[in-house]
């Protein structure tokens, strides 16, 4: 049996740097999710309003836009996201609640930033590759693909880009990434907006302050 396959085009642009912040100043920075970029701005601290600042450079901020940001205390060999190569924002639109690769509404596009990134760099898969369609209600889509991403990483199929902290990372939802282990004790910040995701209008906006963080450990008492 032949498989359909989806040929990805994974890559990232490098913008422009943002500010340094001193680690007081990430572990007191206000957290959001789904959030208009206008109330983030409002409700944020000095590192949401830097990163807003040098996204839209002066130009007014488009509220069909939605920003999600993430501050972690890690310790060596924690993951500040679940692991694993994946793409954001592809729609769940399949019946078995998998990433839709079909979905003409496929077309986000995505900027983030890292401050202390050093401590757990988000890192890209880049080139072009190509994937076999997973079946419905088999094994998860990115259970798969990330055994055959990181396959051709390894065998210098696709190269590997460690974002660089405090500075702009533009990609859309073709471009592989995955978040790394901490190699240090640290407090990060990971923030990113979004456009176009899922439909014409962009995500809905939930202008939620988030209080908690979850780190993900395959060896609970590491780092202690």
């Amino acid at each position: 049996m032949t498989h359909k396959m989806y040929e990805f085009d994974s890559k990232v642009f490098l913008g422009e740097k943002l500010p340094e912040f001193d680690e007081k100043v990430v572990k007191d920075e206000p957290m959001f999710f789904s959030a208009t970029p206008e109330f983030a701005y409002d409700k944020g601290g000095p590192i949401t309003r830097a990163f807003l600042d040098t996204v839209y450079g002066g130009h007014a901020m488009q509220n069909n836009a939605c920003f999600d940001s993430r501050v972690h205390m890690l310790m060596p060999g924690w993951w500040p996201c679940i692991p694993g190569w994946h793409h954001d924002d592809v729609p769940r639109s399949r019946s078995d609640g998998q990433p839709n690769y079909d979905d003409p509404n496929n077309k986000a596009r995505m900027v983030l930033a890292l401050i202390n990134g050093d401590i757990a760099p988000t890192e890209f898969a880049i080139g072009k590759q190509s994937y076999p369609e997973v079946p419905l209600f088999g094994p998860n889509v990115y259970e798969v693909w990330n055994e055959m991403v990181d396959r051709d990483v390894k065998e210098g199929h696709l190269s590997d880009l460690k974002c660089p902290s405090n500075q702009l990372v533009y990609f859309d939802s073709n471009a592989f990434h995955r978040g790394t282990q901490a190699v240090k004790k640290g407090w990060r910040w990971f923030g990113r907006l979004t456009w176009n995701a899922g439909y014409e209008k962009g995500r809905p906006h939930h202008n939620e302050i988030r209080r908690q963080v979850n780190v993900y450990m395959d060896q609970p008492m590491k780092g202690w």
